[in-house]
């Protein structure tokens, strides 16, 4: 397209030289003669050379000016690239571009990065500012921002978070300037003080907005000031009010008037003080003149502290002035520093001590309760009062050593703050409670030495003997009665069956006298010795009144030797003769029925029938 445009163009100019040089030589022709019009023409030639020539340099300049004012933009671009830490390859021109539409893109570009290199500019002079307009009001030293090259992307964060620090700071000690001056006002109020220096005022005075270092460290000074005087002057009153009512209780006070004074005066300050220091002058004053009333109520009060803190007969005597019969000034300050101490000792190891209280309570319910697991009346186990009393001592068993490890644990600190065991009756408490398990432990294995013994002297011990059966009374028949009319009777039963309930009865009264490799246990002894009666008497369930007897398989038995007595008759066995009107009846069995009662005595565990002869 663009070589169809030329051609044209230089076609145009080519007939257009044509014409007006034809137009030339024809005037030139007529108006000279022919050497002349040969000249006209040569400089013709001149003029038109010329005329490209001039025109091609300045074409030539235009060109050379287009590609130094590039080169010129690219040189910026790479300096405005460097500080703006840009890393853009701007690359050759083109070919088919023209060095004017280049440069204008050039040109394009450029303004781009000046547009933001000023902005980037003014965004750090601003920064700057505000630091340095910071840093002058809260006395720190600024952060520098460097400007060749820009800072970094990274650099500006860093440098807006320390903005915004120092901006949080002076917030804040604002804030805390102004609460130390309202602290400040209200101490020097209530300790009812004046200002002594104007650079105090001016510190405390609130339109006054210098956040300096200097400033914020003196209102912390005076705040510290102020706020240990108004201490010392609540820790003053409070001692006096203390002592006041000490000596009240002492003095037995009744003046209702200054007792209401005192009372009232409950703020902090001066005029509080005053008013309890006068009332203590005037109590120590009338103290002076009960002295001997003062020194023995101490007296009493040193003993109750020294039994709550649980001090020896020892550690007593050490405080030689208790037993002392001076009444002196002196001697009561040392009563009431004594007094003290004991206070402050038992008050700042309380925890101790109740602890201490607790594990005694628990340890003599403990005793308590092995005291009654070793009593033989253990088994009258009314309302379940065995399964209580072990579940209570295995509550106890886990809850003393629990005790004892926080009573450690509190020894241990307060062994690593005086370097002094804590004593209790004048013993190491630690040492107190080991020995304590170790007597228990000790009398624990002495019941079980003592058991092995009766054991191993009961295991020689002789049957029981065997009671009285029909078969062992034939050889002593009177003339009264005979070995039939005693068939129905209680005393019928057989030898080895008799002997065999014995046994039990033994086995059930020592227990521990039998064969060990298979004990029984109490519950089965029972059973065993209820059901040898059953068998026994299987045949004859009589009793009162013909009633049957009650089975209760929870009753014990005691089993009687039944005898007959056989009295004097007036004949002769050997004869035969007989006096029937003397005959004595056959014996009767009266059986008592059980009582309603569950447990009885231990006189009565052996049995739960008696059977009464009646002859």
């Amino acid at each position: 397209m663009n070589t169809m445009l030329t051609s044209k163009h230089k076609a145009r100019i080519l007939a257009l030289t044509g014409e007006h040089f034809d137009e030339l030589h024809a005037m030139w022709s007529r108006m000279f003669e022919p050497q002349a019009c040969e000249d006209c023409l040569a400089r013709l030639e001149d003029h038109v050379h010329t005329f490209y020539t001039d025109l091609r340099k300045e074409t030539s300049d235009k060109e050379q000016g287009i590609l130094s004012d590039t080169a010129g933009l690219r040189n910026e671009a790479s300096g405005l690239m460097r500080l703006l830490h840009k890393a853009v390859d701007i690359g050759e021109r083109p070919d088919d571009v023209p060095l004017d539409i280049w440069y204008s893109k050039l040109e394009k570009y450029i303004e781009q990065l000046r547009e933001e290199l000023n902005s980037r500019r003014a965004e750090i002079r601003e920064l700057l500012q505000q630091q340095q307009q910071l840093c002058d009001e809260l006395g720190e030293r600024p952060l520098s921002l460097p400007a060749d090259p820009l800072p970094l992307p990274e650099e500006m964060d860093t440098f807006r978070e320390h903005l915004a620090q120092l901006r949080g700071l002076r917030v804040q000690r604002l804030r805390d300037m102004d609460e130390l001056r309202q602290n400040i006002n209200k101490n020097i109020k209530l300790l009812e003080l004046q200002l002594r220096t104007d650079s105090e005022k001016q510190l405390l005075n609130a339109d006054n907005q210098k956040l300096t270092p200097n400033s914020y460290v003196r209102l912390q000074e005076m705040d510290r000031e102020f706020a240990d005087q108004l201490q010392d002057l609540i820790d003053c009153i409070d001692e006096m009010r203390g002592k006041i009512e000490s000596l009240w209780q002492r003095l037995r006070m009744t003046d209702e008037y200054a007792m209401r004074r005192v009372r009232e005066s409950t703020s902090y300050n001066q005029c509080t003080y005053d008013i309890l220091r006068e009332e203590l002058e005037r109590c120590q004053a009338l103290r002076q003149q009960n002295l001997i009333a003062f020194v023995e109520q101490l007296r009493i009060e040193i003993n109750e502290w020294w039994d709550l803190s649980l001090k020896s007969t020892k550690e007593r005597r050490r405080f030689t002035t208790y037993y002392c019969d001076t009444q002196t000034e002196d001697v009561l300050e040392q009563f009431e520093k004594e007094l003290d101490n004991l206070k402050e000792f038992y008050n700042s190891n309380r925890k101790i001590f109740e602890l201490y209280a607790n594990r005694g309570e628990l340890w003599a319910r403990m005793e308590a309760l092995e005291a009654k697991a070793n009593d033989p009346n253990r088994f009258n186990n009314r309302g379940g009062q065995l399964l209580k009393e072990e579940k209570e001592r295995k509550t106890i068993m886990s809850r003393l050593p629990k005790i004892d490890q926080q009573i450690t644990e509190l020894v241990q600190v307060y062994m690593s703050q005086t370097n002094t065991p804590f004593l209790v009756h004048g013993d190491d408490i630690l040492e107190r409670m080991s020995a304590d398990w170790e007597r228990h432990h000790q009398s624990k294995k002495q019941p079980s030495a003592q058991k092995k013994d009766v054991s191993n002297t009961s295991g020689q011990m002789k049957p029981p003997m065997v009671p009285l059966t029909p078969n062992a009374q034939k050889s002593n028949r009177g003339i009264h009665g005979s070995t039939s009319s005693l068939k129905k009777t209680p005393t019928k039963v057989n030898a080895s069956t008799t002997a065999k309930s014995t046994g039990n009865l033994h086995k059930r009264r020592h227990p521990q006298h039998h064969n060990t490799n298979s004990p029984q246990p109490a519950a089965a002894a029972k059973r065993n010795l209820i059901t040898s009666l059953e068998c026994n008497n299987a045949g004859r369930k009589i009793g009162v009144n013909g009633q049957k007897l009650l089975k209760s398989p929870q009753r014990k038995v005691r089993v009687l030797e039944y005898s007959v007595r056989r009295g004097k008759g007036s004949g002769r066995p050997s004869t035969g003769s007989r006096n029937p009107q003397k005959m004595r009846p056959i014996p009767q069995i009266h059986v008592r029925p059980p009582s309603g009662e569950e447990n009885e005595s231990p006189d009565e565990e052996v049995g739960d029938l008696e059977a009464v002869v009646a002859i």
